[in-house]
């Protein structure tokens, strides 16, 4: 398995769910991370976190759906921190809308600049140091809803999630010949802020049935960890339990 010590790890949607809990996981593997969301409280209240037990983490504020705004953010981890091995790209969102005919085109266009846009545009950031160092991991967080697309995750929420696929294999493509690698990770459902979008939120004890943000994060850790030479290019990774979905 690979040493995380001092390695620049860039995690988005960072202020909750699965992000949090990667974020926190690799810096106590001894990563240096930088974290991406909206909102400052919530990313200084994680470095806090971090940092009071000896790990380094730099919060960044920014609006995931910024693609100005994300070169400003990238800059400033690489000046503040180094040139990014690790990069996840984690950060989604949906709306109550989920029907053709009651999602909007602003909708429409804003989940798709967020879940899929923001991370062709990282991936094009972070790609070109990654091949000139030899070596690199970016780590797509999409959705069992990009597998199995459905009225219940949204016609936007599962388009979004189906291109990090493509994303993924394409930056195999160009990025395996240089020792960089690309995963795509499909969470099934999943106890986070998120169900709180639903139109009908499931209960609590539903979502005791569910993925934990800690079991997606343990899986996010598990596959860049792994050595360069293993290219687990998409995991599916669902509750046991049939009764969620």
């Amino acid at each position: 398995m690979i040493d995380l010590t001092d390695r620049i790890v860039l995690v988005t949607g960072a202020s909750s769910g699965f992000g949090r809990s990667a974020a926190s996981k690799f810096a106590h593997q001894g990563a240096k991370v930088a974290v991406l969301a909206r909102s400052s409280n919530a990313l200084e209240e994680l470095c806090r976190e971090i940092q009071a037990a000896g790990h380094r983490c730099l919060p960044v504020p920014v609006d995931i759906g910024d693609s100005k705004a994300l070169v400003k953010a990238h800059g400033t981890v690489v000046s503040q921190l180094g040139p990014v091995e690790v990069l996840v790209n984690n950060a989604g969102m949906n709306v109550l809308a989920r029907s053709i005919q009651d999602t909007t085109l602003e909708e429409w266009e804003r989940i798709h600049a967020v879940n899929s846009t923001s991370a062709f545009h990282l991936t094009r950031l972070v790609l070109p140091a990654m091949k000139a160092a030899g070596r690199g991991t970016i780590i797509n967080v999409a959705s069992r809803a990009g597998n199995c697309p459905s009225l219940l995750s949204g016609v936007a929420y599962s388009s979004s999630k189906i291109s990090m696929r493509a994303l993924t294999q394409v930056t195999n493509e160009e990025g395996n010949p240089r020792n960089v690698r690309a995963i795509l990770i499909n969470p099934g459902v999943g106890a986070t802020p998120l169900l709180d979008r639903r139109p009908a939120p499931p209960p609590l004890e539903v979502r005791k049935q569910m993925l934990q943000a800690e079991d997606i994060a343990d899986t996010i850790l598990f596959a860049a960890m792994m050595p360069y030479r293993v290219c687990i290019e998409y995991m599916n990774v669902y509750p046991t339990s049939p009764n969620v979905g």
